[in-house]
């Protein structure tokens, strides 16, 4: 994390709220990858304060063989089909089909900037959007055969340097910038790295 955003961190707590967020997220424009001849994938970044602070949604993907990303920490999304009319359709069907969250489209505060999907370092022909809302209610969490666990983490826990360490997978001996989130319901280590952690690093760089 850039001494700007520690910065920031530091004096998050009193000056920060959701309709401060919303306002910043509303002016940001942001960079987009063509999709003329790429995949499309979106997820979304939801947002919440229930009285201690904003908070971000995240969901741990179950494992399966059949998945690249398994098990690992994200936000619920997933690829365009054609019957969704938009990538801000698809992470809305998504969500509600992995976590039980509804969306509508009016709950866009922002949009972060697109990411190149890649694997095992290797880049995909897959671009993914990042759509953010904001929600209002304390939805019940229904997570689908998709994913492991549904979960809430405080956005200044996320901007908090003492959490961020540097990652080392099982299938590589380099390093990768994360976040330690804590044990899961079922006591495995929820650590937050690759993709989504680049678009919380995207939504905190914008915010600063």
């Amino acid at each position: 994390m850039s001494t700007d955003c520690r910065k920031w961190w530091m004096k998050y707590t009193n000056s920060k709220d959701l309709d401060a967020i919303g306002s910043v997220l509303l002016r940001h424009t942001p960079q987009l990858i063509s999709i003329s001849t790429q995949r499309q994938a979106s997820v979304a970044l939801i947002l919440r304060d229930p009285g201690k602070g904003p908070e971000v949604l995240f969901i741990q993907r179950a494992t399966s063989e059949l998945d690249p990303w398994s098990g690992q920490i994200a936000f619920p999304g997933g690829g365009k089909e054609v019957f969704d009319r938009s990538c801000l359709d698809a992470a809305i069907r998504e969500t509600l089909e992995e976590t039980g969250v509804a969306l509508m489209p009016q709950m866009t505060v922002g949009r972060l900037d697109d990411h190149q999907g890649r694997n095992n370092n290797r880049s995909l022909n897959l671009v993914i959007s990042c759509f953010v809302f904001r929600i209002e209610e304390r939805p019940e969490l229904i997570p689908n055969y998709e994913v492991a666990e549904v979960f809430w983490v405080p956005l200044t826990y996320l901007l908090d340097p003492v959490n961020a360490f540097d990652y080392q997978t099982a299938f590589r001996s380099q390093t990768y910038p994360a976040i330690d989130l804590g044990p899961g319901e079922s006591g495995q280590s929820r650590i937050l790295w690759g993709l989504t952690y680049r678009f919380v690093q995207n939504l905190i760089s914008v915010l600063s």
